[in-house]
């Protein structure tokens, strides 16, 4: 119940707790859901970042810390393109249930992509043309 990130899930989980012993139940809605389960947090624990993101990406830039500094930012660059075309292939056959906030979010920003164009300058340089505004990825 401590992980559930939608009512239903949390309930369904609540209720089989219930049928093996009330008393357990009834001691975690004393202890407060706030305290325990993330449906209830009061903080946004979703967009904590770690200290093993870091650490991460410095393993994979060891090789490039002596490179000038042009060089250093061209080498992150390719680095962070190529994580994100492989997650991206990867989250495209990945199907989870989100928490209703950050499935607010994402419903927000596919509807606002809607209106923006994409126009190919190379292999992998972009223009993205949003209302006006060009941005180049």
């Amino acid at each position: 119940m401590a992980k559930a990130y939608t009512q239903d899930e949390f309930d369904s989980l609540m209720e089989k707790v219930e049928k093996v012993d009330i008393r357990v139940k009834e001691y975690l809605e004393l202890a407060g859901y706030e305290k325990w389960a993330r449906l209830y947090a009061p903080v946004n624990h979703g967009w904590t970042m770690t200290s093993n993101i870091a650490e991460s990406i410095n393993v994979a830039l060891v090789s490039t810390r002596e490179l000038p500094i042009y060089n250093f930012l061209e080498e992150v660059m390719k680095m962070f393109g190529c994580w994100n075309c492989s997650n991206q292939k990867e989250a495209s056959y990945t199907y989870t249930t989100l928490g209703k906030q950050y499935q607010e979010i994402l419903t927000l920003n596919e509807a606002l992509s809607t209106r923006m164009t994409v126009v190919p300058s190379t292999e992998h340089l972009h223009m993205v043309n949003d209302e006006g505004r060009h941005y180049t990825v």
